[in-house]
């Protein structure tokens, strides 16, 4: 009965410091992973483009200034995950007052002259923010910066030239980021 009597005891022992051993820390929080600055990025290269506009050099432009109904077109297809608010920030070149706007909007051919999205002239290729005339002028854009309610889902982009101004990419953004 020696041997049992010995360990016993001993078993008594282990459990009572398996019972204070602390439990082990938790792993540390996993910060929330922030969404990116940049939902969706659009290059013109990717979308289907109509005359007058002219696809040279990774832009669009075309040759002259003319109205929406005669105006080149750039039409976007894209997708965001999540309904929200939404601003684009285009790459575009507009070197002078007469070649610095276009019509844009989403889901529908823009309106003229609601839509008309006027651009501060650029010293070559700039991002520029895009914004509605409303009931402004070429100087004033009374929508400024423009916030598309999106759904979750696909939409259209479509852009339609009005000057000779060049367009290479637009960024979809969400509002705040």
């Amino acid at each position: 009965m020696k041997p049992l009597s010995a360990f016993l005891p001993a078993c008594a022992l282990a459990a009572l410091s398996f019972a204070q051993t602390p439990a082990p820390a938790a792993a540390p929080a996993v910060p929330a992973r922030e969404e990116p600055k940049v939902m969706v990025t659009l290059k013109v290269t990717d979308a289907v483009v109509s005359a007058p506009f002219v696809l040279k050099d990774g832009a669009v432009s075309q040759p002259a200034q003319t109205e929406v109904s005669a105006g080149g077109k750039a039409v976007f297809s894209f997708t965001v995950a999540k309904a929200g608010d939404y601003v684009m920030v285009a790459v575009v070149n507009a070197p002078d007052e007469d070649s610095n706007s276009f019509f844009l909007n989403v889901d529908a051919p823009p309106e003229d002259p609601l839509m008309i999205w006027d651009m501060e002239v650029t010293k070559g290729f700039e991002e520029r923010t895009v914004s509605w005339r409303g009931s402004g002028d070429s100087s004033t854009d009374e929508i400024s910066p423009k916030v598309f309610k999106l759904s979750a889902g696909a939409h259209k982009l479509i852009v339609v030239g009005r000057e000779p101004s060049q367009l290479k990419s637009i960024s979809i953004r969400p509002v705040g980021k």
